[in-house]
This record gives structure tokens, C-alpha cells and sequence, in this order.
């Protein structure tokens, strides 16, 4: 099996758009269903800053891109948004055309598009690099063979994540703070947010695979 890393400004993507007009906020994608060719549903996870919110969910609302956009919920850092985009190319459709599969939600930061995909072909990931490059700036953050016979969490996912419930972020109501477990693990918040979110789906879908 082999593993591609890489993040990518997509040109014409209104996502993409979006992180680079509110560089300072981790968007987590969760994709939902396939409408159609040009069209995709999404749920996002927004960290950062609060303060920000409104005008997020101002800047999407009056996007041409996004068809719909309904806030689900908001805590002190998360925003939560049920989306559907549209637009003419998508990093999935290219993924599927060449027998691709995530091995991660991407993610969105800084202006940039972040990918971590699966491939059972080497072959298969010069095609899709080939086809990458035709819709932006990409940049390969990894290319090579994998076991993915991986444990669970990753080094920095189990740290954080056990910090975290070690300080009471699990309790309610919560003891700590993402942006105080930041503080304390000298790392930025929104990268804390995501290694906090990847560490509770995993472990939940691992814990929902035994019921």
C-alpha cells in the first residue's frame, strides 16, 4: 500500500478561498454524500476565535459557492456548519477516478488544502499528482509505502488527547479549555483542535466497530 501527503492552493475553489481569508481558523471536513459531479455536502468543524464566527458564517452565506449554509451549532472555539458547494473541480472526483481512498478527513489552514490519501498502485499516485498540479500550488508533504496496519492514535494525538482528559476536558462541565491545553503544550490552538478531533473519531469509531 502507499500513502500520498500533500497540501494544495486549488485554484477556483471556494473553499481554498475561504481558509485564505480566515488563515487563523483549522477547518475540519467531514464529506457527507455526493450530489452530483460539481456539487458535494459537507459538515465542517471550525476552530479558532469566536470573535470570528459571525463573520465566517457571513462570508459563506454570501459566497457564490456555497448553495447552502446552515449553522448546527457553536461552543467557545467550534463552529459547526452543515455546507453544500459547488464548483467546477473537485480533489475527490480525481481521488475516485484513480481508485484513491482517505485515510484522513482533509482539512483546511492558512489558505492551503490538506490530503492524506491511500492508493493500492504506486503508479496511481503520479496520475493523481499529475492532475493536482493542472488545479493549483501543491506541495507533496509525504509520498511513499505504508503498513497500514498503524496503531490507533498518532504520537502527538495520544498526547494531546490524553492531556486533555487527564485536565478535565471531558468533564461537565469542562475544566479546560482548548486554547489553555494549547498554552500548555506550547502548540498553536487550531492544531490542538485537530489532533483533539482526529483522536475522538478514531477512538469512537474503533469503540463503535465492537458494539
Amino acid at each position: 500500500m502507499y500513502k500520498l501527503s500533500f497540501k494544495v492552493k486549488h485554484k477556483g475553489c471556494h473553499e481554498t478561498a475561504f481558509s485564505a481569508k480566515f488563515p487563523n481558523y483549522h477547518v475540519t471536513v467531514v464529506d457527507i454524500q455526493v450530489i452530483n459531479p460539481k456539487q458535494k455536502q459537507y459538515f465542517y468543524y471550525i476552530n479558532g476565535d469566536r470573535r470570528g464566527f459571525d463573520a465566517i458564517f457571513s462570508h459563506l452565506k454570501k459566497s457564490k459557492g456555497y448553495e447552502l449554509v446552515k449553522e448546527i451549532e457553536r461552543t467557545n472555539d467550534t463552529l459547526m456548519l452543515l455546507v453544500v458547494l459547488y464548483q467546477k473541480s473537485y480533489i475527490q472526483n480525481v481521488i475516485q477516478k484513480y481508485n484513491g481512498f482517505f485515510l484522513d478527513l482533509h482539512t483546511c489552514y492558512g489558505g492551503y488544502e490538506y490530503w492524506h490519501i491511500g492508493t493500492v498502485h504506486r503508479e496511481s499516485i503520479d496520475h493523481m499528482i499529475g492532475e493536482f498540479r493542472k488545479m493549483g500550488e501543491l506541495k507533496a508533504l509525504f509520498i511513499g509505502e505504508m503498513d497500514f496496519a498503524h496503531t490507533l492514535l498518532s504520537k502527538q494525538q495520544k498526547a494531546v488527547f490524553l492531556y486533555a482528559f487527564e485536565h478535565g476536558y471531558y468533564e461537565m462541565p469542562r475544566k479546560i479549555t482548548i486554547e489553555r491545553i494549547a498554552k500548555a503544550m506550547r502548540k498553536n490552538h487550531a492544531t490542538i483542535g485537530e489532533h483533539l478531533l482526529k483522536a475522538e473519531n478514531r477512538i469512537i469509531t474503533s469503540m463503535a466497530r465492537r458494539l
